[in-house]
């Protein structure tokens, strides 16, 4: 071999070699969420054109934002991002939508996180201590299901000072900070499929989607739906594993019991705080195993809500009551559509 042509292959090799490390660098760093999801709650910072966002609420524009924080070391953290408002019902009603947040991936990669460059932020919907009580147990839904299955959605409390850049009004309130969907289902070997409507049962887990189905009962959320892939997530995996799904966006539930939701028409409901059970088996023999799952679990959930001190007492013992209706209901066949 010439010298010119070891030389080539030496920097071929090199470059290969490089690529390869800084992939498995990538595939191993921390995200952007996991950097800021530390401790009990953040405090952050947000500064942007409040009035701007508020008035292009129904768009997908995005806007200049600047959020700071200090990290788990300590050290103030200042990042400039782009942020949008998101979400459907609430984006129309609330006094501030919720956001997503888009990080630069250079100023990503320059930390040494991860590239994923995408956050979630679950703002309050109204003001004063009513909205905090609401996000709270949209929050404590979130946390609860963690309990229940492993394919869930990582979230993180953060307290938020909002700065308008162009009044420089202050104001603040309770969020709930959010993994990108896309990195959840990375760490579980797949990707989302957003459009894999009327997926039939033998393509599903359907042990996995037992368990969120009755999740979604026990919270008394019906504002969502597998076949449509409304309010839940489906991750599909290369290795022969059936699909999963990730159920999320729960003010619409009984817990919350937000005062700006609506009982679901489509199945007659009086009340938010009535259940009924939609799944796709067709008799409760066939969730036996996922009942007895829950009851596994009730003493976890317990102690969870009851540990949940950022809630008031009176709310944590509006959730510990509902939660005692749904253990009772699971004693006699569970109301169906």
């Amino acid at each position: 071999m010439s010298i010119k042509s070891l030389s080539l292959f030496f920097s071929i090799f090199v470059l290969v070699w490089g690529n390869t490390l800084h992939s498995q660098k990538s595939d191993t760093a921390k995200t952007i969420f996991e950097f800021m999801a530390f401790g009990d709650v953040l405090e952050m910072e947000l500064s942007t054109d409040l009035s701007l966002l508020k008035d292009q609420k129904k768009t997908n524009e995005y806007q200049p934002a600047t959020i700071s924080f200090a990290d788990a070391g300590g050290a103030i953290q200042k990042w400039e991002i782009k942020l949008r408002s998101r979400g459907k019902f609430r984006r129309r009603i609330c006094v501030l939508p919720p956001l997503k947040l888009n990080f630069n991936k250079g100023d990503l990669q320059k930390a040494g996180l991860a590239k994923d460059d995408e956050l979630k932020l679950v703002t309050h919907c109204i003001e004063g201590f009513d909205g905090k009580e609401f996000l709270l147990k949209e929050y404590l839904a979130y946390k609860l299901y963690q309990l229940i299955s492993p394919y869930a959605l990582k979230v993180h409390l953060v307290e938020v000072k909002y700065r308008d850049t162009q009044t420089k009004a202050k104001s603040s309130g309770w969020g709930i900070l959010m993994e990108d969907e896309g990195s959840m289902a990375k760490r579980h070997g797949g990707k989302l499929c957003d459009d894999c409507y009327s997926t039939p049962k033998d393509s599903l887990d359907m042990e996995q989607v037992n368990a969120s189905c009755l999740f979604e009962y026990m919270i008394g959320n019906t504002d969502w739906s597998i076949p449509m892939v409304r309010n839940v997530k489906m991750i599909k995996f290369k290795d022969g594993r059936k699909a999963a799904i990730v159920p999320y966006d729960f003010d619409f539930s009984g817990l919350v019991n937000a005062s700006y939701a609506l009982a679901n028409q489509d199945y007659k409901l009086k009340s938010l705080r009535e259940r009924v059970f939609l799944s796709m088996t067709q008799s409760d023999d066939e969730i036996a195993r996922t009942k007895a799952l829950f009851e596994s679990k009730r003493k976890e959930m317990t102690a969870l809500v009851k540990g949940f001190k950022h809630l008031s007492s009176a709310g944590r013992i509006d959730a510990l009551n509902y939660l005692d209706e749904f253990f009772e209901s699971l004693k006699k066949p569970l109301k169906r559509p």
